[in-house]
């Protein structure tokens, strides 16, 4: 049974006791989380620029008092210094900026495990990460900002009773200009035959779903980008997509409904591996092959291969050795 990121981490959710002033608001820790053995990541896989080197200072328990500070900074020294404690630091992104934040030791007695999450200036919680940095320490990478404005990174400790020190960071880079084929009305021809295919859903827009329960199971609800076909009966697909993100691949027939008019998916792994779908075409027409990410504004880069198979023999009247002929 696949155990997805929300799942995990329901009991992740945002919880606000006093709206107006932001007074309480904080995260609830998860219920469980695999803590066994990890492997230590770099951070030289996230392009980063630091332009300043800004403390955390307390009080900065809520908005109102959260440390202002910039793209580009990095926050140190920092400290979740008394048990439950929150440090929340506001920022300023324009609308599509790639919002890059984490966490990573320093100090003399480091915390060893974070959680961090971004929200936007209503309180509303857009994104959450555990331990997706080095060790157990969090990582939110490329978040597109939805609207220009302030933003809330907020950072806690995974033990409710740990203190200790951290250093966190900030960046933003300019999203990358849309694909070509981020709509199906720019979508690219897959060609018959081997296809070896690889790029960015970087800079899409999230144009498609297939819906929850959907043709692949589960919501789409990344960035994507489309190819198509104008298949024959008896044709075939046969496609592995892989990528950065958790990779969700599907094919409708309409992009105006691709809840109803979804004929195949692929969604059954996780981040970086690979999603497996075979369809052969039992109606003549022109078809959309989505490549999608479960997570919501997530993105990554791709691969796609497989074949296009076109050649299959078609259903018209003949003889035997007119059908003889094909193979010799």
């Amino acid at each position: 049974m696949r155990i997805r990121h929300s799942l995990v981490f329901t009991a992740l959710a945002l919880i606000v006791w006093c709206a107006p002033s932001f007074a309480a608001i904080r995260f609830v820790r998860p219920l469980h989380v695999n803590k066994g053995l990890r492997t230590e990541k770099m951070w030289n896989a996230v392009p980063l620029t630091v332009t300043s080197v800004v403390p955390e200072l307390e009080p900065n328990d809520d908005f109102p008092t959260a440390n202002a500070a910039s793209c580009g900074d990095n926050i140190r020294p920092a400290a979740i210094d008394v048990p439950d404690d929150i440090d929340w630091i506001s920022f300023t992104a324009n609308a599509g900026d790639l919002i890059t934040l984490g966490t990573d030791a320093d100090g003399a007695s480091p915390i060893d495990d974070t959680i961090i999450g971004l929200f936007d200036a209503s309180g509303t919680q857009l994104t959450i990460d555990d331990d997706s940095g080095p060790g157990y320490y969090s990582l939110i990478s490329g978040f597109p900002a939805p609207a220009t404005g302030t933003y809330y990174l907020g950072i806690i400790a995974y033990d409710a009773a740990a203190v200790g020190t951290y250093q966190a960071f900030i960046s933003c880079e300019s999203a990358p200009a849309a694909p070509a084929n981020d709509q199906c009305a720019g979508a690219i021809a897959l060609p018959c035959g081997t296809l070896n295919l690889a790029g960015s859903t970087a800079g899409a827009l999230n144009d498609y779903n297939p819906g929850t329960g959907g043709c692949t199971g589960y919501t789409a609800a990344g960035l994507d980008v489309v190819y198509q076909v104008t298949a024959t009966v008896g044709q075939s697909l046969n496609l592995t997509y892989t990528s950065s993100a958790d990779a969700s691949l599907y094919i409708v027939t309409d992009c105006a409904d691709p809840v109803g008019t979804c004929v195949a998916g692929a969604d059954e792994t996780v981040s970086g591996q690979a999603e497996t779908l075979t369809y052969a075409f039992t109606h003549a027409g022109t078809y959309y092959v989505v490549l999608d990410s479960y997570g919501t504004s997530t993105f990554g880069n791709w691969t796609l291969t497989g074949s296009y198979e076109c050649g299959a023999v078609g259903t018209t009247h003949g003889t035997w050795g007119k059908l003889k002929t094909i193979y010799r």
